[in-house]
């Protein structure tokens, strides 16, 4: 092999190897069925990643939201962001965690901000599906203390019965 040919082959193993930095490397997949096909996007990664969390409770999920916030304040990405709030909003979590999933994928639903079509589809439809959720969550609080108003009512109309009946009973021997 001549002096020229090993440079040449040196000069290639050293252009693949600095094409290979600038390819992003894999996102964690640890909650996609190693058996099963890879996704094809990230917003298909993310609905592996929804049906996932959603499994999720207690002490596993609490750890997975701070893991998944911490992997979003070192990668401020839309897929992160996405995760993040995926988190947040599985129905275990607290309705301040719904909250703030909301607040935090409110700038992703927002048309033509130059974002990936399919997170930016995605976000919308958790936007939707969130907003919808806090709405009936506002009404059942509403008719919850509605309800406690008017068992107070009644507890109070009952009281009156109770001191009026008294009064109105005639005695025994008169009439």
């Amino acid at each position: 092999m001549t002096a020229r040919l090993r440079t040449a082959l040196f000069l290639c193993g050293l252009l693949l190897l600095g094409s290979c930095a600038l390819l992003k490397p894999p996102r964690e997949a640890y909650w996609l069925d190693p058996q099963g096909p890879r996704p094809g996007s990230d917003a298909v990664s993310l609905i592996h990643y929804a049906v996932y969390a959603r499994n999720l409770g207690g002490k596993p999920l609490a750890e997975e939201t701070e893991r998944v916030r911490l992997a979003w304040t070192a990668e401020k990405t839309d897929f992160r962001l996405l995760q993040y709030a995926l988190a947040l909003s599985v129905p275990a979590a607290p309705a301040a965690d719904h909250r703030r999933a909301l607040q935090l994928i409110e700038p992703l639903t927002r048309p033509d901000n130059g974002r990936d079509g399919e997170l930016r589809a995605l976000a919308s439809l958790m936007h939707a599906q969130l907003a919808e959720q806090r709405r009936l969550e506002d009404g059942s609080h509403s008719n919850y203390r509605r309800a406690e108003e008017l068992e107070k009512k009644l507890e109070a109309l009952k009281d009156i019965e109770k001191s009026l009946l008294p009064r109105g009973k005639p005695k025994a021997g008169t009439k």
